[in-house]
Order: C-alpha cells, then sequence, then structure tokens
C-alpha cells in the first residue's frame, strides 16, 4: 500500500528540466517547437541557447570561433539564472525537502477545532517547499504540468499564473492527442477531391464533420465527534406521560447542519416537491399551507414551432467550401430521418453539393431532446434552514435544444444543470397557500454535490465539467483538415491548430468559471496521480472538472436581492468521490491514481483537497493522498486535528491463478495529521493493516471518538472495531462475523449500554444472494468483544435508508426506529411503499405497525405528478410526520392510528395526458 511519504520520494531520471524539455534522453528526446511568430517565454532559454550556440557555424577563424563560443556561453547562464530562479504559479520550488512522519506519543488532547495558523483564520503564509515533479510530454508543443503535491495548496498569486497552468495543461493534452493521431496513418492516404472517400471503402457516408478548412492565421498566441442517541435511565417510558419530539436532520456531524429536502425548526416543516416548496404547521399538516412555486418560463405547446420529431428550424450559415465562396443557404427544415435540405442556393451539384450536405447536415443534427420544445421544470434539490432564513438550493435541466449559428461559441463548462441559491423569509409562514418571502438568489456554477450550513453560513460544494473535447476535437486525424497528409505534416498541421486555439480555449474556460475573482483560492492545477512514473495516467485530461466550495451569509441584507457568495475551487481530475465538511474544514475526497512498480499498473488513490472555511472566504488550506478510494462521507471524520479515512484499494492488476494466492482488495483507515504552521501537508501519523478478510470490501464505516466502526463484506459480514486513541497505531481491537453485512451504522444507548444498529441486507451464505432488510443490534460496550445481541430479517423488502441515511429515524425515548420500506412486484397486487415502525429493545427488534402511502394498484399504473418525495419522517409530539412518494401522513407513534393525510398532487396541474408514474420524478 502506497502511504503518505512515499508519494514524494524523487525520481531524478524521470523528472524534468526547467525549461520544459526532459533531460537528454535518446529514448525521450526534447520536444521540439513548432514555427511560431514568438516562442513562449518558458521556451526561451532553450530556444535563445540553440540559437546561440548555431551561430558563426562555418565561419573560418578561430578568433571568431571562440568569441562566438564565449557569446553564447554568457546566454546560457543568463537564461538558466533566470528560469531556475522563476517562481512558477507561486511556490513551484524544486528545492529538497522531507516529508516529515508524525510520531508523537503524547496522549490524546481535548477535542477542539483543527488550528488554521493565522488569527483571522486564513490560512498562513506557506514557507515550506516540495520537489516537483513535472508530467513527461512528449508531443511537439511545449508544456510542463506539475504532478500532485502539497506545493499545490499554496494557490495562486496572481491570476496570469493561473492561465498560464491552464495554457500549459491544454498543451500537454493536445500532446497526447497529437502523439496518437498521429500514429493512425489510415487518413494520409485520403484524396482531398474526392469528398465521398472514406477509410472503410463504402459507396456512401461522408466521414468528414464538415468541409470547411481549419486554419492557424492568427497568432499564436473542530472536532467531529458524534454522541449517542441514548434513552433515559430506566429504558423507554410511554408516550402517554412524556411527549417526544425529533425533527432534526440525521447529520454526520455535531454542530454542522446537512442540506436536506425536508426540513423543520419544530414549528413548521419546509418540503421541496419538485419544483413546489410546501410549508405546513408541523402538528398538523391539514390546516393549510403555504406553496411556492420555482420560477419556470415554460414553452407553451402553440408557441412551439417545433413539434416532436419533427423539423428543426437552422439558422442560416455559410458554406464556403463546395459552393460559390459566399453564396448564401438558409435551411428552413431538415427531415431527421434522411439527408434532404431544403436550401435557397444551388447545392446539388455531384461533389460540391454532397460537400455542401455534410456541412448542413452536420449543424443540424446537434444533440437534443426528444421535443426541441420541451423545458423541465425546476427541481428543489436541498434545502438549508438557519434561523427564520430558509435557503432552497434549486437546479433547472440543460436539456433544451439550441441550435449554433456561425457565430455562437458552444459552452465549455458541460453542466447538466444551472444551480440557483433562494433564501426565503421564515418569520411569518402564511397558510392560505400563497407564497413565502423572497430575500435573495444567486445563480453559481455546476452540479450540486453537498450543501451545509454551519450557524449562518451556507456551504454549497459543486462540480462543473469542463468539456475539453471542444479543444481536441479538431486535432483528431479524420478532420478535413488533415486530409492527404503524411504523419508530419500533420503533426506540424495539428501543431499550429491547437496553438492557434490555446489561449482563445483558456480565456473562455477563466471567463465561464468566473476564476478572475478567486485566482488566490484556488489550488494549482496538477495531474492527480503519484507514485514512480511522471507518465500520464489520465490521457492528458487535467482539466476535466472543476470542484467549487462556495460560502455565503444567510442572515445577510440582500441588496438587489443578489447574494454576495465567497468561492475556492480546484481542478480536479479523476472523479469526486464524496464531500467531508467539518465546522471549520472541507475536504473534497478526489479519486485518482498512483503507479505501482511492482506490477507496472494503476491503482486507486484519494487526493485529499483541504479548504479553509474558518473565514467568511474559503481558501485552499492542506493536501494528502491515501490509497483507495472512500465508499461515502461517513468514510472521513475530523477528531483531535486528525484526520481519519477509511478506503478500500482494487487491485484490478492481480489476475489468473494470483487471484487464488492474492487478495483483489484492501481496506485500511488512514489516520493524517493536520499540517503544522506555515505547511501544507496532512502528514500520516498512523494506517491500519488490512481490514477484513480477503478479497472483502468496506461497506459502512462510523467513527465515534476514538473508536472507528467497520463492516467488510464478500459473503459473510465481519464487523470490526478499530482503536484509534493513538493516532500513530490504530488497530483492530474487537471482531465478529455473522451472515449479510451493514450499509449505515448508527450509534445508541439503552440502559447506560453502548449499542450499535446496523441496517443492511441479510445475504444466503452460499448463494450470495440477497434475502431481505437486515436490521441488527450490536452491543459495542466491550470493544474486545461486540456482540450481535439480535438482528430481524424483513424478507424480500428493501429500505431506502441503506443508502440514504436521512431516511433513518431513531428515537431514544420511545426506543422506536422508523425506516422506509418498498416492495415492488411489477403487478398492480403486492406493492408497497411506505413506512415500519420497530419497538427496539436490549435482546429484541420487533415490528410495531407498517404507514403505507399508496395503493398497490395506484403504485403500479396510478397518475401522479412529476415529483417524488424520497422518504423522510419526523416527530412531533409524539406524532410521527411520514413523507414519501406524493403524501404525508401523520401517525400516533405509539397505537399507529392515522392522524391526518396530504395529497401533495392535489390541485396540481396533471390531466390523464400529462401523468407520470409512481416513481418517475424520483
Amino acid at each position: 500500500t502506497t502511504v503518505l511519504s512515499s508519494q514524494f520520494n524523487q525520481n531524478n531520471s524521470t523528472m524534468m528540466s526547467e525549461d520544459n524539455t526532459l533531460p537528454n534522453d535518446p529514448e525521450n528526446p526534447a520536444p521540439v517547437a513548432v514555427d511560431a511568430p514568438e516562442p513562449s517565454p518558458s521556451a526561451a532559454p532553450a530556444s535563445n541557447a540553440n540559437t546561440a550556440a548555431t551561430t558563426t557555424n562555418n565561419q573560418k577563424w578561430k578568433i571568431v570561433a571562440l568569441a562566438s563560443f564565449l557569446v553564447a556561453a554568457v546566454v546560457i547562464a543568463i537564461t538558466l539564472g533566470v528560469t531556475l530562479g522563476k517562481d512558477d504559479g507561486k511556490n513551484n520550488s524544486t528545492s529538497q525537502s522531507t516529508v516529515k512522519e508524525d510520531a508523537s506519543d503524547t496522549p490524546n488532547s481535548p477535542a477542539s477545532s483543527p488550528s488554521f495558523g493565522a488569527a483571522d483564520g486564513t490560512s498562513p503564509a506557506v514557507t515550506s517547499s516540495y520537489t516537483t515533479q513535472y508530467l513527461e510530454s512528449d508531443g511537439p508543443l511545449l508544456s510542463k504540468v506539475r504532478m500532485i503535491n502539497p506545493g499545490v495548496a499554496n494557490g495562486y498569486d496572481s491570476c496570469d499564473a493561473l492561465k498560464d497552468d491552464i495554457t500549459n495543461a491544454l498543451k500537454h493534452y493536445a500532446n497526447m492527442v497529437i502523439v496518437s493521431e498521429k500514429s493512425n496513418n489510415l487518413y494520409a492516404k485520403c484524396d482531398p477531391s474526392d469528398p465521398n472517400w472514406n477509410p472503410w471503402g463504402l459507396d456512401d457516408g461522408v466521414i468528414y464533420e464538415g468541409n470547411e478548412e481549419m486554419t492557424s492565421s492568427a497568432p499564436i498566441p473542530e472536532d467531529a465527534s458524534i454522541s449517542f442517541d441514548s434513552a433515559p435511565a430506566g429504558g423507554a417510558e410511554s408516550s402517554s406521560k412524556v411527549q417526544e419530539d425529533s425533527f432534526g436532520t440525521n447529520n454526520q456531524v455535531e454542530g454542522v447542519d446537512e442540506a436536506d429536502i425536508v426540513k423543520s425548526d419544530g414549528n413548521y416543516v419546509y418540503a421541496g416537491y419538485g419544483d413546489i416548496l410546501y410549508v405546513w404547521n408541523a402538528t398538523d399538516g391539514s390546516t393549510g399551507m403555504s406553496v411556492t412555486r420555482m420560477p419556470y418560463n415554460d414553452t407553451k405547446e402553440e408557441d412551439c414551432e417545433v413539434p416532436p420529431w419533427g423539423p428543426m428550424p437552422i439558422d442560416v450559415v455559410i458554406l464556403e467550401d463546395g459552393m460559390n465562396s459566399t453564396e448564401e443557404v438558409s435551411v428552413e427544415a431538415t427531415d431527421m430521418s434522411s439527408e434532404a435540405v431544403t436550401s435557397t442556393g444551388s447545392a446539388s451539384s455531384s461533389n460540391g453539393g454532397r460537400k455542401a450536405r455534410s456541412h448542413q447536415h452536420r449543424r443540424a443534427s446537434m444533440p437534443f431532446f426528444y421535443d426541441p420544445c420541451y423545458k423541465p421544470k425546476p427541481r428543489i434539490l436541498s434545502l438549508l434552514l438557519q434561523g427564520t432564513r430558509l435557503t432552497a438550493i434549486v437546479s433547472e435541466e440543460q436539456m433544451l435544444w439550441r441550435g449554433l449559428t456561425e457565430d455562437t461559441k458552444p459552452s465549455i463548462i458541460n453542466d447538466y444543470s444551472s444551480l440557483t441559491i433562494r433564501v426565503y423569509d421564515t418569520s411569518s409562514v402564511p397558510t392560505d397557500g400563497s407564497s413565502l418571502t423572497l430575500l435573495g438568489e444567486r445563480k453559481i456554477k455546476g452540479n450540486y454535490n453537498a450543501a451545509r450550513s454551519i450557524d449562518n453560513t451556507g456551504i454549497v460544494v459543486t462540480t462543473s465539467y469542463v468539456d475539453t473535447y471542444l479543444f481536441a476535437n479538431d486535432l483528431y486525424r479524420y478532420q478535413f483538415a488533415y486530409c492527404g497528409l503524411n504523419d508530419t505534416e500533420y503533426e506540424q498541421k495539428a501543431s499550429e491548430i491547437a496553438l492557434n486555439k490555446t489561449e482563445s480555449f483558456m480565456e473562455q474556460l477563466v471567463d465561464e468559471l468566473d476564476l478572475e475573482i478567486g485566482c488566490s483560492n484556488t489550488f494549482q492545477i496538477a495531474a492527480m496521480q503519484s507514485g514512480e512514473s511522471n507518465k500520464d495516467g489520465s490521457n492528458g485530461d487535467l482539466l476535466s472538472q472543476f470542484v467549487q466550495v462556495l460560502s455565503f451569509d444567510a442572515s445577510a441584507d440582500f441588496v438587489d436581492n443578489e447574494i454576495e457568495v465567497e468561492k475556492a475551487g480546484a481542478f480536479a481530475g479523476g472523479y469526486l468521490s464524496s464531500v467531508y465538511v467539518a465546522r471549520d474544514f472541507v475536504a473534497a475526497l478526489n479519486v485518482g491514481s498512483t503507479f505501482v512498480p511492482s506490477t507496472s499498473s494503476w491503482d486507486q488513490s484519494t487526493f485529499v483537497l483541504g479548504f479553509n472555511i474558518s473565514s467568511p472566504v474559503p481558501r485552499p488550506f492542506c493536501y494528502a493522498e491515501v490509497s483507495g478510494q472512500p465508499i461515502n462521507e461517513y468514510a472521513a471524520d475530523l477528531y483531535e486535528d486528525h484526520l481519519r479515512i477509511a478506503t478500500t484499494e482494487w487491485h484490478w492488476s492481480v489476475q489468473g491463478s494470483d487471484r487464488d494466492s492474492m487478495s483483489i482488495t484492501t481496506s485500511k483507515i488512514f489516520v493524517l495529521s493536520f499540517p503544522e504552521v506555515n505547511d501544507t501537508a496532512m502528514v500520516l501519523a498512523g494506517v491500519t493493516d488490512h481490514l477484513g478478510k480477503e478479497n472483502e470490501s468496506i461497506f459502512a464505516v462510523r467513527f465515534i471518538g476514538d473508536k472507528g466502526y467497520v463492516v467488510t463484506f464478500e459473503q459473510t459480514d465481519p464487523f470490526l472495531i478499530v482503536e484509534l486513541s493513538d493516532p500513530t497505531d490504530p488497530h483492530v481491537v474487537g471482531e465478529l462475523e455473522i451472515p449479510g453485512f451493514s450499509s449505515y451504522l448508527h450509534p445508541i444507548e439503552i440502559d447506560g449500554t453502548s449499542l450499535m444498529l446496523g441496517i443492511g441486507q441479510s445475504v444466503n451464505a452460499t448463494t450470495g444472494w440477497s434475502e431481505g432488510v437486515k436490521i441488527s443490534l450490536f452491543d459495542i460496550s466491550n470493544p474486545e468483544n461486540p456482540v450481535e445481541k439480535t438482528h430481524l430479517v424483513d424478507k424480500n423488502a428493501y429500505s431506502n435508508a441503506q443508502n440514504d441515511f436521512k431516511s433513518f429515524r431513531y428515537l431514544p425515548q420511545s426506543q422506536k426506529l422508523i425506516l422506509p420500506k418498498s416492495e415492488y412486484t411489477w403487478t398492480s397486487e403486492g406493492n408497497f411503499d411506505g413506512f415500519v415502525v420497530y419497538n427496539v429493545s436490549a435482546d429484541a427488534i420487533t415490528q410495531s405497525y407498517e404507514i403505507s402511502h399508496a395503493l398497490s394498484s395506484d403504485i403500479f399504473n396510478g397518475c401522479w405528478y412529476d415529483a417524488y418525495m424520497p422518504p423522510r419522517s419526523l416527530v412531533f409530539q409524539s406524532k410521527a410526520t411520514t413523507i414519501l412518494s406524493h403524501s404525508v401522513i401523520s401517525t400516533d407513534l405509539e397505537t399507529g392510528a392515522e392522524e391526518w393525510r396530504v395529497n401533495l398532487d392535489e390541485g396540481l396541474n396533471k390531466t390523464n395526458t400529462t401523468c407520470w408514474g409512481y416513481f418517475m420524478g424520483y
């Protein structure tokens, strides 16, 4: 297993030199700059040195040769000095730095907030430096892309430095494409005079997307512990004696409220149902509601010129090749089932007409939803409740077909949705069907990942996906510009096109992400890979996604209804696995790759990008790497200035007979110390041995204080207790093996005994098939000897609580457990969607009653609004309010008798022609 300290080992044989080239190596020659009006500044030293070294080559007099040699030496000395002394980005030093391992044996200090150095909460000025390795970039363009190390958390001291790194990343990507395409010489046989030519010898079909010539005429330019849910001494009390309330969100970290689709302040319940925000009295929703619809500019069917699957209007385009040079073609309609095009121009000649038709067909075939006039309604994704302010995070999916004209630039940011933050006033809630008062709103970039509220501060984490294909598309050899070119000619042409596009693409990317206002709060761009290889393990696409952390003050007075936001971010390769948030700290857990020399393979690594959110402006704070990948956000936990992360690493390189002698998985808990003052590296303090048996992976994790509770599984369920009191020596102290597995663990206490509820699946130990929902109760009072006190299996059932932990609710006072339950038969009979209420004691779990939210026949073929409420339960005055699918039901907690019911679809605009299935809005 790769440990944190190994990632910074130097590999001088593959280290890129500071002049943007690799050391002289006959197998890896230095890249050669293509023709350009002006070389980039980073290329100047090599270029000037070569120029000076080649002057006076043919002089005959020794004295002139000697003078030339001296001039060249001076130039080399000056330029090397400039290059070596130049700060790349901000702190791109190549000085040696030893990574420390924390071997402290001091007792644990009391739980406290993480230390961020500066008194004002800002990240300290970093003085430590780390040796920077760079990716190999074998193509024709000079590029310099760092491999990730703790120095990336220094951020940028200028936007120019960020733009330089984006430019270098694009050139590196271009190199990867050009080198790959250069070996594909099939298109060298292309005949530019024959538009019907194709490499497969077919008589019909044009392989090129367009016939216009691509040119390069432009200049090239705090403590996170959780307490146990405990019952009063003496066991559960009757609900007739003491009224019980439980309406808070099932949060992971104490003091950090997680966003959810349902929130309550005890007086009202707030629920996002598709595009509608409902608010009702917590104790009786039948007395009236507030109904707030999200703004929606619907396309009226009578106003839509394009019926589903019909002809699509295309803007006027100018076709130059294959027609008169500036002849205008007005494409009125294109039948998508054929290539027929109606035009005002003469586009029917043999070759030219075919080329023109191909161009028109390309523009008429832009991706679009099956109904180009359909615009999805906005959807409320989650809610935050802070005092008398309610924040709704709303998504509008980008599914409209939009034609591109000659002057229209396609968006580089390929977000699936447009996000808007809306803050409403809840100090006065109407119940007559009118809406809440909107106080402020703000559109934000990215696709929604997570949101939290900490006091009055809202934290939203999003990911924007960068469509780098728009940059690389013109470099692929099937483009018409490369028709008939040999390998060398293709490389030269593609290099010119790449250089011509780089600056404009970079500027557009910076503009679309609004990076100009947060350059200093952006992690330095780096390849998310490590190990003893600087070969690119990501196919060159280093800019594929941008993770953004935004903060805003929900209690502020919003000027002109505009919510002010602060933000920080990072370009991240791989993918964002999960987000962990403590009171002053956000960790984006990105899964990338690490090179394993023993197997010459790439295995998973989790790269932790830590943000300091202790001040109003989020800032890059720290970095770490651990092997493997986490299962969800519960796999990370901050405790006493140490970040614990549980991961499973899959060894896909283990094949054949090796599988009988080697485990294909490695599961561990890593304990990382927070950085020292003026540093950015989280240091590996300790790591466990492999958790569980061979080939088992982690299915559930829960950290509570100085203990970790882990469930691993392949066909049986080892339940493990890990001692974490000494960060330098985490180890398993107790283990229990039982059939099935738990995917969620929740700590409770009954009669002073520490217990753990587990929700998961019962699995047949022989076949490995799931048999239904399993609820387990573990006694963890003796960490060295955990015991399964009791369990219950609901055959053939499924519970959403297995992976949606906010649908879980345990009531410590009455010792009742409320879980969602679903059964679906694919017929009109035997379907169930609702909740089950269980009685929990120290030695038994029994079902008390079920709450059904819909008839079986209606689940199968009913008519529903296009929204769906995920299962949530709340308790007010010993009355259980369950919210699911399309209804809200209040039930007496003790007897199971229904108190009141609300149909969320009532009065909504749904007809037989706009009916949706029961689960379609989910």
